[in-house]
């Protein structure tokens, strides 16, 4: 996994999540809204709403895992431009909500959200911070240990599957020493081998020549996924599938 056009990416998202939430338009440049054009010209709106109903349907089963616990910390990797860390620490004021992604990113997107604030008439949340963190090059823990609360969520909605196995086991390394304790979860989303249209895949390797990156198939089924997780010492495990996604936590 790359660094390339990583805005453009969070740009993407952040145009689907729009049609539901429309602050995330303002994460939304003109360059991605010609893409999104050009694209609408050539596959039906049914076909491209296809891509944007299975993207926010992941969105929706964290906002719906959040919502069903409560925890005094939330720490979430690979944030993009999400207004869930944002919006999440407005309403709940005792708990601390962290975003990590990398520096550019962060910088862009603390921007935003100052203007948000501003034309919105928002306080920024003092409960709610934006660090800049490469989880395959930093060291997750030394940038954590001293923000972490007794009970600590760790979230990682679509950037897991942008790894390699090599680099996902690298990052799940890295995160076990957090769920060390019972107090802790991790909670995540995976690919697995699904049927898929030939328009659908077509659209897929549109997306990824555009963004410059490439999801990676790494676990065939559910079972193929917990069988590794608890290779690598992770005992309490479970996956599920959903809205043709498959879904995990460890704790």
């Amino acid at each position: 996994m790359g660094n390339h056009q990583i805005s453009i990416t969070a740009e993407f998202v952040s145009l689907i999540k729009s049609k539901t939430n429309p602050k995330y338009d303002y994460f939304v440049s003109n360059k991605a809204k010609r893409i999104f054009w050009f694209l609408s010209k050539f596959f039906s709106k049914r076909k491209i709403a296809e891509i944007f109903s299975n993207r926010i349907k992941i969105s929706e089963e964290f906002d719906n895992f959040l919502e069903k616990n409560k925890f005094d910390c939330v720490v979430e990797f690979g944030c993009g431009y999400s207004l869930r860390g944002f919006e999440y620490s407005l309403k709940n004021e005792k708990s601390l909500y962290i975003d990590t992604d990398f520096s550019e990113v962060v910088k862009a997107k603390i921007q935003i959200l100052n203007t948000i604030c501003e034309k919105e008439n928002i306080g920024f949340p003092k409960n709610y911070l934006l660090i800049s963190l490469d989880v395959l090059k930093y060291n997750i823990p030394r940038k954590l240990n001293k923000l972490l609360k007794k009970r600590n969520l760790f979230f990682a909605e679509g950037l897991t599957t942008y790894f390699s196995e090599e680099e996902y086991s690298k990052f799940i390394t890295q995160i076990q020493p957090f769920l060390s304790s019972k107090n802790n979860v991790f909670f995540s989303q995976e690919n697995f081998l699904k049927k898929s249209s030939i328009t659908y895949k077509i659209l897929r390797k549109i997306v990824v020549f555009l963004t410059k990156n490439k999801s990676h198939l790494k676990f065939e089924t559910k079972e193929d996924l917990i069988n590794y997780l608890k290779q690598k010492g992770f005992d309490d495990c479970q996956g599920y599938y959903k809205s043709n996604n498959l879904f995990y936590r460890i704790n």
